[in-house]
C-alpha cells in the first residue's frame, strides 16, 4: 500500500473517476431519521439495526463538539452520507472496472500479490467493491467479511457485539458513525484457532464532500490469535472531507490480537475516529497506529484491561504544513496483575504543523500489581510545533506507573557533522527523522517495517521533503 498523492492528478486528467465512477445513489445532509431509515433499507438491514442507527442519530444531536484539542469546522448539512456506486460487486480481480485496477495498482497492490494475500476487504467510498477469501479462512470457520455482509448473514453475532465497546454516546463522531455507518470489517476467528497469516483491508475516500464512516468489528474467541492490518487513503480536493470511523476489537479469554494500522489521508480530510479493544481475562493486545496527512486527526485508541492482560499501544503520527494530529493512547485497567506499555512518536514538519501527543491512564480500585510505562518524544523540524498532554488517574496504591516525555528540535550539531561528510541538508535531516524513529519501528513485523519505510519515504516526497 503506497501513497498516490502525486499519481491521482493523472488519473483525474485521463477522466477516469469522472466517467467510469457514477455514483448509483447518493445521500446529502441535512440528515435525518428518514434519510437514515433509506439508508438501512438499500442495505436491507434487519429493525434491530434500524433501531441502533437512529439511536446514534439522536445521540449525535445532543452531544456537542470536543471541547479540547484541535479546531473542527465541519458543516454537517453538506456532508454526502452514503454512496453506492453504480458496478455490480465484482467477484474477482478480472471483474473489477480498468480504472479501479489501476487505482489499486497504484496503491501498490499488484494482481499477483492480491493473489497471494491471505484475504484482501477493499473499499470503495462506503461499498465494499472486492474481496478474495481464501478457502482455508472457511475450512477452520474464520470469518472475513465486510460488516455490511456480516449483518445479513451472521446477525446474532453482530447483534451480540455491535456497539458494546463503543457507544453511541462516546463522542459525536461515533454517535454519527452509529447513525450511517457503511462498509468496514467484520472478523470472527474461534476457539482456539490461531491464524498465521495477517488479514489484510484497505479503505478510499474518493468523492468530493464524502464522510466515509466504515465500521470494523473485530472478535476473537477464547484462545485465539489474529493479525489484521489497515490502511487508508484518501484523494486531494479542495472542499474538507470527513473520516469518522469506529473499530471495535473483543479479545476474549486468552487470545491474542495484533492491529496495524496506516492512515495516510490527504491535507483536506477531517480524520476524527474512536477505536477500542475490550481485554477480558489473560489476553493480549498489540496496537499499531501510523497517521499521516490529513487537516486534523483526533485518534486515541483505548485498550480496556481486565486481570492478567497485556494491552500495547505504539503511535507514529506525522504533521507537515498546516496540518495538526492529536493522537496518542488510552489505557483503562479494571483487573490485577496487568501490564500496558504505550511508546508514541509525534513529528510537526514546516509552517503550523504540529503533532500533539494525548495520554489518558486510569488505573481503577482493585487493579493491584499493575504496572504501566509510557513513552512519549516528540521532534520538531523546521519550525513544527510539538507538545505532550499526559493524565494519569490512580485509585490502586499496589501499582506501578511511569511516564516519561521528551520535546526535542533537530540538533544542528548533527546536521553540522553530516554535512561535513558530503551530505546535503535536506538528507542530513531525513537520516535524523529516520533515526528518531527506528525504535519504534523495531517493535513492527518485518512486513509491516518495509511497508511503512517506504510510505514514510512517498509521504516526506510528496511534501516537499525538508525545508
Amino acid at each position: 500500500m503506497v501513497s498516490i498523492f502525486k499519481d491521482i492528478e493523472k488519473l483525474k486528467e485521463k477522466d477516469w473517476f469522472s466517467s467510469n465512477y457514477i455514483p448509483e445513489k447518493i445521500i446529502k445532509g441535512p440528515l435525518d431519521e428518514e434519510k437514515i431509515k433509506e439508508i438501512s433499507e438499500i442495505k436491507n438491514e434487519p429493525k434491530w439495526m434500524l433501531k441502533k442507527r437512529l439511536e446514534g442519530f439522536r445521540a449525535f444531536k445532543k452531544l456537542p463538539m470536543p471541547n479540547f484539542g484541535p479546531k473542527i469546522e465541519i458543516n454537517f448539512d453538506e456532508i454526502n452520507y452514503f454512496s453506492s456506486p453504480l458496478y455490480p460487486k465484482p467477484r474477482s480481480w478480472d471483474e473489477l472496472p480498468s480504472f479501479i485496477k489501476e487505482t489499486f495498482i497504484k496503491l501498490g497492490l499488484s494482481k499477483k500479490e492480491i493473489e497471494i494475500l491471505a484475504g484482501i476487504e477493499f473499499q470503495f467510498d462506503s461499498i465494499p467493491i472486492f474481496k478474495k477469501i481464501r478457502e482455508k479462512l472457511e475450512e477452520f470457520g474464520i470469518i472475513f467479511t465486510s460488516l455490511d455482509e456480516a449483518v445479513i448473514n451472521y446477525p446474532k453475532l453482530v447483534k451480540k457485539y455491535f456497539g458494546k465497546i463503543v457507544s453511541p454516546y462516546e463522542n459525536k463522531f461515533a454517535a454519527l458513525n452509529t447513525a450511517v455507518w457503511s462498509g468496514g470489517v467484520f472478523i470472527y476467528i474461534p476457539k482456539d484457532v490461531k491464524l498465521e497469516f495477517p488479514l489484510h483491508a484497505y479503505f478510499r475516500v474518493n468523492l468530493e464532500k464524502m464522510g466515509q464512516f466504515e465500521r470494523t468489528l473485530i472478535i476473537a474467541d477464547e484462545n485465539s490469535e489474529v493479525n489484521y492490518v489497515e490502511g487508508c487513503s484518501a484523494s486531494i480536493y479542495s472542499i474538507a472531507s470527513l473520516h469518522a470511523a469506529v473499530v471495535e476489537v473483543i479479545a476474549k479469554k486468552g487470545s491474542k490480537v495484533k492491529y496495524y494500522t496506516i492512515q495516510n489521508w490527504s491535507k483536506n480530510v477531517y480524520n476524527l475516529v474512536t477505536k477500542r479493544a475490550y481485554l477480558e481475562d489473560y489476553s493480549k493486545v498489540q496496537w499499531t497506529s501510523i497517521e499521516l496527512g490529513s487537516k486534523v486527526t483526533m485518534l486515541y485508541p483505548s485498550l480496556i484491561l481486565n486481570n492478567n492482560c497485556l494491552g500495547e499501544i505504539y503511535n507514529l503520527s506525522i504533521a507537515h504544513n498546516n496540518q495538526h494530529i492529536d493522537s496518542g493512547g488510552k489505557l483503562i485497567f479494571n483487573g490485577k496483575n496487568s501490564k500496558g506499555l504505550i511508546i508514541s512518536k509525534g513529528i510537526a514538519i514546516g509552517e503550523n504543523a504540529k503533532s500533539t501527543s494525548r495520554f489518558d491512564i486510569f488505573i481503577n480500585k482493585n487493579s493491584e500489581n499493575s504496572i504501566v510505562i509510557s513513552k512519549c518524544d516528540s521532534l520538531s523540524i523546521d519550525s513544527g510545533k510539538v507538545e505532550t498532554i499526559p493524565r494519569i488517574v490512580v485509585n490502586e496504591n499496589k501499582c506501578y506507573f511511569n511516564h516519561e516525555g521528551k520535546n526535542e528540535i533537530i540538533d544542528n550539531e548533527k546536521i553540522f557533522f553530516l554535512t561535513s561528510k558530503g551530505i546535503n541538508e535536506n538528507k542530513a535531516k531525513e537520516l535524523i527523522f529516520f533515526g528518531f524513529i527506528d525504535d519504534i519501528i523495531n517493535y513492527l513485523p518485518d512486513f509491516f517495517k518495509l511497508e511503512l519505510k517506504k510510505i514514510l519515504s512517498i509521504n516526506l516526497e510528496e511534501y516537499g521533503g525538508f525545508g
